[in-house]
């Protein structure tokens, strides 16, 4: 999986990536995660189409630090203005 997009090595850096007017998609998998497997190509192309309206961040579970919102993977967090709108 090369999805990967991007490394946050901790809460402040986290809080940076969200610092921007764009809607933030950020989206944890795993490597050994089927279902991520599968999601990720469909996400990819869906986030691909909206190309300059929206930042979309792609985190591996096991290069990031733990988010609370995340109790399973794959999972889909979307801000709007640094605030947390919405968990798939």
């Amino acid at each position: 999986m090369n999805y990967v997009n991007a490394v946050v090595e901790d809460k402040a850096a986290f809080e940076r990536e969200l610092d921007t007017p764009l809607p933030v998609f950020v989206v944890f998998v795993s490597k050994g995660c089927a279902a991520c497997k599968e999601a990720l190509p469909r996400f990819v192309k869906v986030a691909g189409a909206r190309k300059g309206k929206i930042k979309v961040l792609i985190l591996d579970c096991a290069n990031t630090p733990r988010h609370p919102n995340v109790k399973r993977v794959p999972t889909l967090l979307i801000y709007q203005n640094g605030n947390l709108m919405k968990i798939i």
